[in-house]
């Protein structure tokens, strides 16, 4: 008896052969959230050394689509895909929201890749895997980016403390005990 609709063969086949694209789609969805001039830049400028941003966006997403199609990611690979992206993306001028809404993203893209095969049993579990993991890949996100955050507060804290104890040594106001070593050991 003949079967209608997709294999998980024919699926499997579709997203190897359609990879690149759907790669591309999603580093254009990443690239898109960015003002228009960094858009022209990242996507003009192919140079990895001249486009450090653009290649890290690149690299990241398309070891993410790697992971965010199969039926179990690998949270150690997860985790090395997403910290350069998400580091970038916490240093720069993004709301929390903004800086990880991408994620998302690749579900809306697959989903309208297999439009006409929505219907099928395969298709439909592949999505709802691809939304599950990209669940867990907001997760992931999230710990990264706050851990990033708290390092930049943590640095202009520092920084902080340092200029404010400089100016207050300049005024005269506090001096400065210059470390010594009088050979004690603890």
């Amino acid at each position: 008896m003949e079967e209608k609709g997709w294999q998980r063969m024919e699926l499997e086949k579709y997203l190897v052969e359609n990879r690149k694209k759907l790669v591309e789609k999603w580093v254009s969805a990443v690239i898109e959230t960015y003002p228009p001039d960094s858009v022209s830049f990242f996507t003009k400028t192919k140079d990895p050394f001249a486009n450090p941003v653009g290649n890290t966006i690149k690299r990241s997403i398309d070891l993410l689509f790697t992971e965010v199609v199969k039926k179990k990611m690998d949270r150690a690979a997860v985790q090395e895909a997403m910290e350069p992206i998400i580091r970038l993306r916490a240093v720069q001028e993004f709301t929390p929201s903004q800086a990880m809404a991408f994620i998302f993203s690749i579900k809306y893209l697959l989903k309208d890749a297999l439009k006409k095969h929505l219907t099928d049993k395969d298709v439909e579990r592949f999505l709802e895997t691809v939304s599950a993991n990209t669940e867990e890949l907001m997760l992931v996100a999230v710990n990264i980016y706050a851990a990033c955050r708290d390092k930049i507060y943590t640095l202009r804290i520092n920084q902080s403390k340092e200029s404010l104890k400089k100016l207050l040594i300049k005024k005269e106001l506090i001096c400065e005990i210059p470390e010594t070593d009088f050979g004690l050991k603890v």
